[in-house]
Order: C-alpha cells, then sequence, then structure tokens
C-alpha cells in the first residue's frame, strides 16, 4: 500500500528538497521505527515532517511546496479511485467517505451553499504536543493536493475561487508558486482550511466512457479502511460506523456505542466534549450520501429514503428543504 509517507517523500525528491538516497534512508528508518517502536504512521509522518523542515532550514511553507509536486498516482489506491470519478463533487465525496485512508483523524466535507462549494479539510483532533509548524506543515500539504485534484486527477478545467488556509502566512519561499499553479488567490490567517469552488463548474458531470474497475477499486478501499487501526476522535469513529450501518435498525446510539465497546454515557460525553453530537453526525452522514445518490441520478427518491433509513420518502424531502435552507 502507497502511504501518505511515500507520497510527501516523494515529492520532496521531486520538488529537490532530498535526495533519492535520503528518501530510501527515511523510509528504512520509518519501518525500524514502526517494528521496533511501534509507531503508527501517523507518528512517523509527524518525525519526517521535522527532518524534512529542519533540513531544508523550512518553516510550515514547505508544505505548499512539496504538493506542488505530487500527481495521483502518488496516493496509490487512493489517488486511483479518485481517477475513476465521474465529476469533481463525486471525487471529492469519494476522498472524504475513504479519508481513513489518509488520516484517521481529518474529516474532508464538501458543503454547497447556494452559489459556491466549499471543500472544507479539519483535522478532527490536533495534538497540543505536536510544534506548530509541523501541523501547520502537514495541513498546508493537504489542502493544497486537494486543490490540485480537478486538473491533476480528473483533467477538468476548473478552477478553485480561493484556497484560505487557517495558519499564519509562511516566510517567502517556494511556496509562492502556489496561486500561479492553483490559478486563484491564497489566503493566510482565515477561520478554516478550506477551497472555494464555483457551484456550477462543479456540478458539471465529465463525459466518461465506462469504468469497470471503479467497483473494485472501492471494494479494496472498504477492506483497506476496515483493517486500519483506529487511533481517531470519537466523532470521526461514530461517522464511520453511522455510514457503514446507514438505513439498518443497527444505527441507533445504543448499537453504535457498542459497537464502538462504550456505554452509551461515555459516547454522549466525549461527543459533547469534541463539539459534536450523535444526532447532528448522523444527519451529517446522511446529506453527504443523499447528495451522492441524488447526483449519480441512478435512485429513485423513495429508494434514496430506504437506503438511508427513513420510515418514509415524505421525512427525506423535508429534510432536503432543510438542508438546502442551510
Amino acid at each position: 500500500m502507497v502511504t501518505p509517507l511515500d507520497a510527501v517523500l516523494g515529492a520532496a525528491v521531486q520538488a529537490g528538497c532530498l535526495t533519492s538516497t535520503e528518501q530510501d534512508r527515511m523510509l528504512e528508518q520509518a519501518e525500524v521505527s514502526r517494528d521496533r517502536h511501534k509507531f503508527s504512521i501517523w507518528q512517523t509522518m509527524v518525525t519526517v515532517w521535522g527532518a524534512l523542515l529542519a533540513r531544508n532550514n523550512a518553516d510550515h511553507g514547505l508544505g505548499i511546496a512539496l504538493a506542488l509536486h505530487t500527481r495521483p498516482q502518488d496516493f496509490g489506491l487512493m489517488g486511483a479511485l479518485v481517477c475513476q470519478c465521474e465529476s469533481l463533487l463525486d471525487g471529492y465525496g469519494m476522498l472524504g467517505r475513504y479519508s481513513l485512508l489518509l488520516h484517521p483523524d481529518i474529516a474532508i466535507q464538501v458543503i454547497k451553499h447556494p452559489r459556491i462549494v466549499e471543500i472544507r479539510y479539519t483535522l478532527a483532533r490536533p495534538d497540543p504536543r505536536m510544534p506548530k509548524a509541523i501541523l501547520a506543515a502537514g495541513q498546508l500539504w493537504a489542502l493544497t493536493n486537494l486543490a490540485r485534484l480537478p486538473k491533476e486527477a480528473l483533467g477538468a478545467e476548473v478552477t478553485p475561487l480561493c484556497a484560505e488556509f487557517a495558519c499564519t502566512m509562511p516566510r517567502p519561499g517556494l511556496w509562492q508558486a502556489a496561486e500561479a499553479v492553483l490559478g486563484c488567490p491564497v489566503r493566510f490567517g482565515q477561520k478554516h482550511f478550506r477551497i472555494l469552488f464555483d457551484r456550477t463548474e462543479m456540478e458539471r458531470q465529465r463525459e466518461l466512457s465506462p469504468r469497470p474497475g471503479r467497483s473494485y477499486l472501492e471494494e479494496l478501499a472498504r477492506r483497506m479502511e476496515a483493517e486500519v487501526p483506529v487511533f481517531s476522535s470519537m466523532a470521526v469513529q461514530v461517522a464511520r460506523v453511522v455510514r457503514e450501518r446507514l438505513g439498518t435498525p443497527s444505527m441507533t446510539m445504543p448499537h453504535i456505542a457498542s459497537a464502538l465497546g462504550v456505554s452509551v454515557r461515555t459516547l454522549q460525553r466525549r461527543l459533547a466534549a469534541e463539539g459534536e453530537s450523535f444526532r447532528s453526525l448522523v444527519d451529517g452522514v446522511r446529506r453527504t450520501e443523499a447528495e451522492r445518490l441524488l447526483q449519480a441520478g441512478q435512485h429513485t427518491k423513495g429508494q434514496i429514503s430506504y437506503r438511508l433509513g427513513y420510515a418514509e420518502q415524505s421525512v427525506l424531502a423535508r429534510t432536503l428543504k432543510r438542508w438546502a435552507a442551510s
């Protein structure tokens, strides 16, 4: 499996920030850390970002600089799966559904507004002990890759309206090529890490030949996701289990709590500590799935109601109106 570590180090070589020999050595060290010291891939990533920043005497802007040198194939299965998507919304939705394969604590949300579509990247539970430069470098890396997805993975000539980063502006460096490469303004000091697109452009379907490999790749992604050790926040874990049980009788809070090995009270308390609620998480999962099914155009609203776990189609109709107004 190609990991985010492979993608970061490969981009560092392409950008001239690392030699191939150094890349091989860092990959060997990462393997030793995982086998001997039981490091998770995410602990290893922190170490690698720290080493890259130190080697290049760089700040968090290196995250953007490296992302400008990545390609879809650098992300293995996830890159191949996104390349099978039929629209930008489908592609970003795919990343959101299988984000656990990229990082256990991230959420990639597609949020529709009247005239724009927002792609928001959120790290659910940042480690307070992590140096800010390393944390910001990883976040800038992630969002810049998301901003490049239309052209690099889908061949779509769609330019973001802007890319917004919830961190300070890096000092001058290679990252300053971002506006030219992305074709949009890059803003720092914002409230969220997000990309904004024109909604009409985002909803435009691609003209694609049949893609028989997509079903196989999605099944492979589901199997790999099930094998990933969970170190994520309670909200991320709940959303994952809800997606798996969507439309089934076991989508209730007691069933979800039992599946996660906690009591209902513990589940509620931990979600509250993260600023979430079970109801809002279920609503968010349903909304994402409803938008995906409606866009695909292969299911009736009655079928969609059933798949989302609604007792009646009228409930879906009222819910769609509520989502459209929010």
